[in-house]
């Protein structure tokens, strides 16, 4: 019997513990400290709980370490409403209210400061990703820099006049839209080469506001039309989704777009002629309409690879995006993706690259005896793997992957990779809560490093603080209108399987999952909801504004209040958790 499964239990549990430890103790050590401060009386702070294996009395404190390294807790005098009171002036009911605020919102505040600690460490320790190399690796056909002449292997040396040293110049100089032209100088074969374009009419400067796409989108989803375009002629309206071209279903963005693109004849002279379309098209109220459009042909330069035309219709539209395209790196608006040295950084323990025999600095050679030489291509050969589905288990075939260790040898192995349900958020993810069968090897690139010091990463930590709070603020305010799906949510058991999946992939991304779970347990406490600190600060606000203390039947109002809702929202989650597992098709096959 193999041991394996219980060594993977072990220390996901062990993963599991250092979370919520840190966390939950980061936020009872503020409450502690500040009740101290304020003059409550702390009778105890203790680190874990069951069984005291360790006890100590200091200053009428006891501190204590116990059994279940499960987080802590902190008893101050008088917090309990059960418990007998005197009327001391350090019983917590006997303090000012302000002073109960303080205590109350320490907790949170403290994880907050425990997330952006760790990203200080986490900058100072490992410096800050980026992209150093300024070399194109793919030119997908039909995007900006394929219709402007660029190839794959041009280094990019200036846009705009100006000299881009990294794919984040590149990016950040290439996003600005309110230009007429735009100029790219490249080196190819050691010549310097400059491409220019006239920009289109670009989103920001149309004069009409865009039709808002629905939550969920059904093929494609017309937002705006462009001035004079082929679609502003035929008839085409913002609204509309295009179910389907020539009566072939559009179900994402990039059928759509690719049908367009190849929707046009070569004449024997070699001349191309756009054909006619015929858009089946569902309005908001449901109704359908065939409108029938033949696109505008461009040229693009003459040096594009492959030279075609390049067809265009003047719409801008949302709709589903496939997995590939959502896992793979592009650039937004030239549409061109960098070089990236296939050289491996991470290696996720237990994966099946682990058990290969694969590690960190290894450089992937070949694919099902395929040359590699852009970690795109690795990508594109995993993600691109045809999934089979047997019952509710998912498989795929071996790889035969051949790759070059640091020590200059050379391997080869059949490696079959781990195919796993995951939320990858699709706009029909985000809205059913639908999860993706993705295969993986467990292999990651390795990035380049900035060192930025310590003001970089004292100002970066605070920024990946604060985006955390935002991004949690706008998922709980879709979530509450219904344009996200409750099943997004996660409770205990998704905790533990991510803090052992994140503890299996290193440091860094175990770091980062520790610092951005004591963020959302931060803000989440703050809600105004019992039982959340959020609810205890209001409460003791409305004494301040009373000025006198609420009764103590109010009070047990107000905790049984805070039962009644956490109750429901635990076993919410926990069924959620469990609904992820395989635990309700074990029960299943049982029954049936």
């Amino acid at each position: 019997m193999s041991i394996e499964p219980f060594t993977s239990a072990f220390t996901s549990i062990f993963y599991f513990a250092v979370v919520l430890g840190l966390a939950v103790i980061f936020h009872e050590w503020g409450h502690f400290i500040v009740a101290k401060l304020t003059g409550a009386k702390v009778d105890e702070f203790a680190v874990g709980f069951g069984k005291k294996l360790f006890k100590y009395n200091w200053h009428g404190t006891e501190y204590s370490l116990r059994l279940l390294p499960l987080g802590g807790l902190v008893k101050i005098r008088g917090m309990d409403p059960e418990e007998e009171l005197t009327g001391a002036e350090w019983e917590y009911l006997q303090l000012a209210p302000w002073r109960r605020i303080l205590i109350v919102v320490a907790g949170p505040f403290m994880n907050f400061v425990l997330a952006y600690l760790i990203y200080v460490l986490m900058f100072l320790v490992f410096g800050q990703s980026y992209t150093a190399t300024t070399t194109i690796g793919q030119v997908p056909v039909g995007s900006w820099g394929w219709e402007m002449g660029l190839h794959n292997g041009d280094k990019i040396t200036a846009i705009n006049g100006q000299a881009t040293e990294s794919w984040n110049d590149i990016n950040l100089l290439q996003s600005d839209p309110s230009q007429e032209k735009f100029t790219i100088t490249v080196e190819r074969d050691g010549q310097a080469i400059t491409k220019e374009k006239t920009l289109p009419t670009m989103i920001n400067d149309l004069e009409t506001d865009p039709i808002e796409s629905p939550d969920l989108v059904e093929g494609a989803f017309i937002t705006r039309i462009l001035p004079d375009s082929p679609a502003e002629k035929a008839g085409l309206k913002p609204g509309l989704s295009v179910l389907s071209i020539d009566g072939i279903k559009i179900n994402n963005r990039a059928e759509f777009s690719n049908y367009i693109a190849s929707s046009f004849e070569k004449a024997p002279d070699g001349t191309f002629t756009a054909k006619e379309m015929n858009f089946l098209c569902k309005d908001l109220q449901g109704a359908t309409q065939t409108v029938t459009i033949t696109a505008g042909v461009t040229q693009p330069a003459e040096d594009a690879l492959p030279y075609q035309p390049k067809m265009r219709i003047g719409i801008v539209y949302d709709g589903e995006v496939t997995i590939q395209e959502y896992l793979t790196p592009s650039l937004a608006l030239l549409g061109v993706s960098p070089k990236l040295s296939p050289v491996i950084g991470t290696v996720k323990e237990g994966s099946p690259a682990a058990n290969a025999g694969i590690t960190s600095d290894c450089r992937i050679v070949q694919i099902n005896n395929e040359p590699i030489d852009d970690w795109v291509e690795v990508l594109q050969r995993i993600y691109g793997a045809e999934i089979t589905q047997e019952g509710d288990a998912y498989s795929t075939a071996p790889l035969e992957v051949t790759w070059l260790s640091p020590d200059n040898q050379m391997h080869t192995a059949t490696i079959t990779p781990q195919v796993t349900l995951q939320n990858i958020p699709t706009p029909t993810s985000l809205k059913t809560g639908k999860r993706y069968p993705i295969a993986s090897i467990g292999i990651d690139l390795k990035a380049d490093r900035m060192n930025i010091g310590v003001l970089g990463a004292v100002t970066m930590s605070w920024n990946k603080v604060t985006h955390s709070c935002g991004f949690m603020l706008k998922f709980l305010g879709k979530l509450f209108t219904g344009n996200i799906s409750h099943k997004l949510l996660g409770g205990p058991i998704a905790i533990y399987q991510i803090s052992g999946e994140s503890g299996r992939w290193g440091m860094e991304r175990f770091l980062g999952f520790i610092a951005l779970l004591s963020v959302n347990l931060g803000l989440i406490n703050l809600f105004p909801i019992p039982p959340f600190d959020g609810a205890h600060a209001v409460i003791y606000s409305i004494e301040t504004v009373r000025r006198k203390p609420l009764t103590m039947k109010q009070m047990e109002t107000f905790g049984k209040i805070g039962f009644a809702l956490i109750i429901p929202l635990f076993f919410f989650l926990i069924y959620n958790d469990l609904a992820r597992t395989d635990l309700f098709s074990w029960i299943k096959g049982l029954i049936f």
